[in-house]
């Protein structure tokens, strides 16, 4: 009987030639399962498939420029100056954070060289902290730190970003229509799951289709960007409102406090997420260097434009009104063209939030793939369409945890504790960036960046840790629960699948079945490069 994965279901252990001195596990369907699918079943050895590679360097691009350049941009300038009290401090706090963000991208970047598997922070933290195979407690240690990263992503991660996306574009386009009064939020809540689906929607029927329109919006956002910085401009020398500029003045009121900068870089950061983005497709990339190219081009534009927009909404908007809305962007349009104004940035900003969800779901489709695939997931999750070649069943999986975060209610509360959690989990692959250059020595890697690089993020992100949990532990306690909760999960469903129930294994065989040959998707295989 062949080698059964953490499902009781069989395994094929073959080597990636990648260099490494690892074996990864894969999951394939053998007699076993195949009986239980019958024999002509989707789930039949020679019907297992594979993502096709369809990312380019422009797509890259693209999808990073879609997936940062998202609403956030209007929702973080409230809170970067609400902390830092001066213009001048915030476009300190917009570029130093760009600069960070850059350098986390290029660690990814040259990561993905090397560990040749979808999934970024998920399969980097498995495949550093797994590093002795023969030492079972030192392989655990590895499978749960990703297992908590997966149940942290799971909960609060993708679904709470795509449910704040979501409304905050259907805050946009209704409000038009409630000038004198808040929109009805069961209104909102519905035009949000639209606005999930339709995306949705779009990534399963085909993700070439995807990264077109994904790349058409992202120079969309280009041509946007360009647009505010000119109104800005044009603003400035109508009014005369340059003094706003000038060497005091660009920094009076600035507040100097550690804990309050650290919150100020976590709403700035919180615009610039989604930069690992596309390690989730590392397995669709072109070639082992699409990625750091795209990364290459695609960040500095995306802090450039950061900056210009940021440049503009202080020649136009005052403090009081910047630290005192979340509609920034309805505020500077007024402000600037009057009602014309607010009509076309109402429309703006849920242009910006569609291609970011198109991105995000593109994205965070595979690391459920992955995981069902390596085990930590149900097996069915790991199907791609046959006809398609889609991951249909994880894309309709994430779509459902986001629906049900829109439902759920206000989610804004939980930024600052993703926030925290995330940059814990961001520290691990960095160290574990350092870590594989020791284990993994030998190991080919086109793309390397400075070693000083990985450990000052790796005190950038203790810093982002430590002094938001010193100023509000509140947020820090939630985040720390949510990854303590995953542990005893971990151990009772994932560790050892001989000691679970066995009705877990057969309703996971039964879905397993069943979906295949209802979405008609095959198990997913990964590449042998």
């Amino acid at each position: 009987m062949s080698e059964l994965n953490r499902w009781g279901m069989p395994m094929s252990v073959f080597a990636v030639d990648d260099g490494s001195e690892h074996h990864e596990e894969q999951l394939l369907l053998d007699g076993h399962v195949q009986d239980a699918c019958s024999t002509s079943g989707p789930y039949s050895n020679d019907k297992t498939k594979q993502l096709p590679r369809e990312l380019s360097v422009v797509h890259g691009v693209g999808m990073l420029v879609t997936d940062i350049i998202g609403g956030g941009i209007f929702l973080s300038p409230n809170g970067v100056i609400a902390r830092t009290g001066s213009y001048g401090l915030s476009i300190v706090i917009w570029a130093l954070s760009g600069a960070i963000a850059g350098g986390g991208a290029l660690c990814y970047g040259e990561l993905c060289t090397f560990v040749r598997k979808s999934g970024a922070d998920y399969t980097y933290i498995r495949e550093a902290y797994s590093f002795k195979r023969k030492n079972k407690f030192v392989s655990t240690v590895g499978s749960l730190l990703s297992f908590t990263y997966l149940w942290m992503n799971l909960l609060i991660g993708h679904p709470m970003g795509t449910a704040i996306g979501g409304l905050l574009a259907a805050e946009y386009l209704i409000k038009p229509f409630y000038l004198n009064c808040d929109p009805p939020m069961l209104a909102m809540k519905m035009l949000a799951i639209v606005l999930v689906v339709i995306p949705a929607a779009l990534n399963a029927y085909s993700v070439k289709l995807t990264l077109k329109i994904i790349s058409v919006i992202s120079a969309i956002k280009f041509i946007a960007c360009a647009c505010i910085l000119v109104l800005g401009i044009y603003y400035i020398i109508v009014t005369g409102c340059d003094i706003k500029f000038s060497g005091s003045n660009f920094f009076e009121g600035s507040r100097f406090y550690a804990s309050d900068l650290s919150l100020a870089f976590y709403s700035a950061l919180y615009a610039y997420d989604g930069w690992s983005t596309l390690n989730f497709m590392t397995e669709e990339a072109q070639d082992v260097m699409t990625i750091p190219r795209s990364i290459s081009f695609g960040m500095p534009l995306i802090i450039l434009c950061y900056i210009s927009v940021n440049m503009s909404l202080f020649a136009v908007l005052s403090v009081s009104q910047l630290s005192g809305s979340s509609a920034v962007a309805l505020l500077f349009g007024h402000q600037v063209l009057g009602t014309t104004g607010e009509v076309i940035f109402s429309l703006f900003v849920p242009l910006l939030v569609f291609g970011g969800t198109c991105s995000s779901i593109l994205s965070e489709a595979r690391v459920k793939l992955v995981a069902a695939r390596d085990g930590f997931l149900p097996t069915f999750i790991s199907g791609i369409h046959n006809d398609f070649y889609t991951p249909l069943p994880a894309i309709l999986f994430q779509g459902a945890l986001s629906i049900t975060a829109i439902l759920c209610g206000n989610l804004a509360q939980l930024v600052d504790s993703y926030s925290t959690g995330g940059w814990i989990y961001y520290g691990l692959v960095f160290g574990g960036l350092l870590i594989l250059r020791v284990t993994q020595k030998n190991v080919e890697r086109p793309f390397r960046v400075f070693t000083a690089l990985p450990i000052f993020m790796v005190l950038v992100s203790l810093f982002l840790v430590l002094l938001p949990t010193i100023r509000e532990p509140f947020h820090s306690l939630v985040a720390f629960s949510l990854i303590l909760s995953g542990v005893p999960v971990y151990f009772i469903f994932i560790h050892d699948y001989k000691r679970r129930p066995t009705i877990f294994t057969t309703i996971n065989d039964f879905l397993t079945r069943y979906a295949g040959l209802i979405l008609n998707t095959s198990l997913a295989t990964q590449y042998q490069d």
